[in-house]
């Protein structure tokens, strides 16, 4: 590979990078926050091919060219993952994910106190790991006999229960954790990887970190289109 076709790999690697960022397309990898430093690393990539193209070649400048080694053939992998996105454009993560980390230990409870819902008529949102800190926290107390609704996509066990489920990141997909609540007296299960809505009760005695899970008694379920983030 030459200095030249080494730019050029660097360039498209830039490219990738903002146009990722500069739509959408960065949130299946990385949290929102990371928008900014994605686009200001493409920038800096481009500008870099732009002076790696535009520099004078060894020996233009008075040398006598004894350092223009090529670069490693290796560097033709960097272009890889930049193919993949555009290629294939991987889906973000989701229910695979989700059944393969089922037992894995679930986010403790924030430290500041959990308040009771908000008074309402109709059913109250609520996110799908917040459902279970309630859950798991004054037996229950701030969601006992309360209308709720969760929302996320469906992943499934190998007894045949069925689980509304949110996936979160800190940083990067790389650090993915999954919460998923089962849904119970809704037997027929949509589709694998499909976003719904749940509305129902939170079952008592149900928590997260022991054999029952946390659970929710369904009285409706709705399809939902995908958000544009689907990590928490």
């Amino acid at each position: 590979m030459t200095r030249t076709t080494q730019a050029l790999v660097v360039g498209f690697l830039g490219a990738v990078l903002l146009r990722l960022s500069l739509g959408e397309g960065y949130l299946r990898y990385v949290t929102d926050w990371m928008k900014w430093p994605l686009v200001a690393t493409g920038v800096v990539l481009l500008g870099l091919t732009a002076w790696m193209l535009l520099r004078p070649a060894p020996g233009e400048d008075g040398g006598d060219g004894a350092h223009d080694h090529k670069v490693p053939a290796m560097t033709w992998l960097a272009i890889v993952p930049g193919v993949i996105v555009f290629v294939a454009s991987p889906p973000s993560l989701g229910a695979y994910l989700a059944e393969r980390r089922a037992d894995d230990p679930v986010a403790a409870a924030p430290d500041a106190e959990i308040l009771p819902l908000p008074a309402s008529e109709g059913p109250v949102d609520v996110e799908v790991a917040e459902f279970m800190w309630r859950a798991g926290v004054e037996d229950g107390s701030t969601i006992k006999d309360r209308d709720v609704r969760l929302t996320g996509f469906v992943s499934t066990d190998e007894n045949g229960n069925w689980y509304v489920t949110r996936i979160a990141i800190a940083c990067c997909a790389a650090d993915a954790s999954a919460s998923r609540v089962r849904v119970e007296d809704y037997d027929d299960a949509p589709e694998r990887d499909s976003w719904v809505a749940v509305t129902g009760r939170w079952v008592e005695g149900t928590a997260p970190g022991g054999k029952s899970e946390t659970a929710i008694e369904a009285a409706s379920v709705e399809p939902r289109e995908a958000p544009a983030n689907t990590y928490q």
